[in-house]
């Protein structure tokens, strides 16, 4: 098997190229940072690629995102010393094969690199286009997120399927008093989606950007909506951007609004802008924040017409 070797280490890289060469594999190439991996990929299109995750330059999450945009059915697996859920998690959904953790010694890599070599590969067939689309947008925003707000913010799953509006009530119920932040775009495309906040959680959420005792937003209601308004639009658009660009368009998403009422007043609120006796393509994701020993959740809801999710798969 032809394999590319991405680690700032050069110790690391004859590490595995010792153990690889030994198993009969041919390393194909090296490279020490992002930019000389994904490069050294495009020109030797390897069988499989072997990415560490912190690297100068471009880190290894940036590289397997354009080499599954470039190949979306490589094979890379991450070789790294970072063991944490919610980047292993990112890393899956976005595509990779799988997760080799340093240290490791020759008979423990030998077995992992053998079992993640049987799997088959992610395609680029029904559903997965969007799923890794969708996945790709809100986790490289989950991790811009928690860099400016110094919450832990995690992407936890994301699945698309078909479905009606009855479908989309289910997905939205996150109780009774639950509100949510949608957006939608009628020129170019349809397509609406929402943010849906638990009502125990808003005030919680709501000050992952406050960092100063003056915007405390305890007993301002204004306040602590607008800035769930803010949290929604950012989360939103780097949900739909992808699908949008994936559509070849030019279109923008509308101003933000909040929907009190629970799940009913958000599928309303959702099927608003859509004609709902078309079927849909229902992308949902679950997202956790955490702080100071608490975790609060919320989810989001997108929906797109069939017609345009089987142009996204096309392409």
């Amino acid at each position: 098997m032809k394999v590319l070797i991405a680690d700032d280490s050069e110790e690391v890289r004859g590490l595995i190229r010792a153990i690889l060469e030994r198993q009969g594999h041919e390393v194909v190439g090296e490279a020490w940072d992002g930019a000389s991996a994904l490069k050294a990929f495009m020109e030797l299109r390897p069988e499989v690629v072997l990415l560490d995750i912190i690297m100068p330059g471009r880190s290894g999450v940036d590289v397997l995102e354009d080499i599954r945009k470039a190949d979306p059915e490589a094979k890379v697996v991450m070789v790294t010393a970072v063991e944490q859920n919610s980047i292993n998690r990112r890393l899956m959904l976005i595509g990779a094969a799988g997760i080799i953790y340093k240290p490791f010694t020759p008979g423990d890599f030998e077995r992992s690199f053998h079992a993640f070599m049987q799997k088959k590969p992610e395609t680029s067939g029904a559903k997965s286009a969007i799923k890794r689309l969708a996945a790709g947008g809100l986790s490289k925003c989950m991790l811009k997120t928690a860099e400016a707000s110094s919450w832990a913010w995690e992407l936890c799953d994301v699945s698309v399927a078909a479905g009606k509006m009855p479908d989309v009530v289910k997905l939205a119920d996150l109780g009774k008093d639950a509100a949510a932040v949608q957006i939608n775009i009628r020129n170019g495309a349809s397509l609406a989606a929402a943010m849906v906040f638990r009502s125990e959680d808003m005030g919680f959420i709501s000050k992952c950007f406050v960092k100063s005792s003056l915007y405390r937003t305890e007993g301002v209601r204004d306040m602590e909506e607008g800035l769930l308004l803010e949290i929604g639009n950012i989360i939103l658009n780097a949900l739909a951007s992808p699908l949008i660009n994936a559509l070849k368009i030019s279109a923008i998403p509308s101003v933000p609004m909040l929907i009190k009422g629970g799940a009913d007043a958000i599928a309303a609120g959702l099927g608003s802008c859509l004609d709902q006796k078309l079927e849909f393509r229902i992308i949902s994701a679950t997202l956790a924040m955490r702080r100071e020993g608490r975790m609060a959740r919320a989810g989001v809801v997108c929906i797109l017409p069939e017609e345009l999710a089987a142009e996204i798969e096309r392409e």
